[in-house]
């Protein structure tokens, strides 16, 4: 796998194909290209990428006198057969946006969306109030890829399941990234930077066996731009404070983890 995300591209059109491709770069995104219904069944066995951007229309193999809707429903259909594990917070862990003109046919978005896409970005890419960049990170961090390091992992849940095998029967379990944690099977999701940061350095200091670390210096560690550098600025109001997270009230926390 890349060392940066990596879109599959399955794009019939060569102007639009490099067009995406362009803006991907821009993300700081890597890509691979499948022009036709062929082509993209091999890029699926070949793996290696983080998310899908599909046009409904493209051709089923090189010798096909026409790109048809059927055959990118036939390829969303095979990768959600390829893929079609969800995380805990029942969110595809295989993001697939489709890109396509045909959003003006409410019968193809509908069939798309029930068949497994995660979002839709309607070509011309610069359609205006389409923020295709925040479309795909907002996927990326809903499936817990925010950190290209978490693709891996998250693509090999996507294809043979993370139900309850990951923990192992052990009390606190947490995704690579830390975007999700189970405590007692309790699951709590992180997706800001500093948050998911916080509770892998809390766990870390767990596991060395000094689990009740400074508050401001664990949030500085995180990079917080709190001024006040306090826990409960960032996590008061989230559903682990005082479970997961607990406090001795005089400036030091702690991750509960058994």
């Amino acid at each position: 796998m890349s060392e940066r995300h990596t879109g599959l591209i399955v794009e019939d059109e060569p102007d639009m194909a490099a067009e995406i491709a362009d803006l991907l770069r821009s993300f700081g995104h890597d890509h691979v290209h499948a022009e036709t219904l062929a082509d993209a069944k091999v890029r699926l066995d070949e793996g290696g990428f983080c998310y899908v951007l599909l046009d409904l229309q493209i051709k089923a193999d090189g010798q096909s006198i026409k790109p048809r809707v059927e055959s990118g429903m036939s390829l969303l259909r095979e990768i959600r057969q390829c893929y079609p594990h969800r995380s805990a917070n029942d969110v595809h862990m295989m993001p697939v946006l489709v890109i396509s003109g045909h959003g003006k046919e409410p019968n193809n978005i509908i069939g798309a969306f029930k068949d497994g896409i995660d979002d839709f970005i309607m070509k011309p890419l610069s359609t205006d109030g389409q923020d295709v960049g925040c479309k795909i990170r907002r996927c990326l961090e809903l499936a817990g890829r925010v950190d290209h390091g978490a693709c891996a992992g998250c693509s090999d849940a996507a294809a043979a399941g993370q139900t309850e095998g990951p923990h192992n029967g052990a009390a606190f379990w947490h995704a690579i990234d830390y975007s999700e944690t189970r405590l007692h099977g309790e699951p709590f999701y992180f997706t800001g930077d500093v948050n998911r940061a916080v509770i892998r350095l809390l766990h870390e200091a767990a596991v060395a066996g000094q689990p009740w670390q400074s508050g401001k210096a664990t949030l500085a560690k995180a990079g917080s731009q709190d001024a006040e550098g306090k826990m409960s600025n960032l996590f008061g109001d989230h559903p682990c404070w005082g479970k997961l997270l607990l406090s001795n009230r005089r400036g030091k926390y702690r991750l509960v983890t058994e």
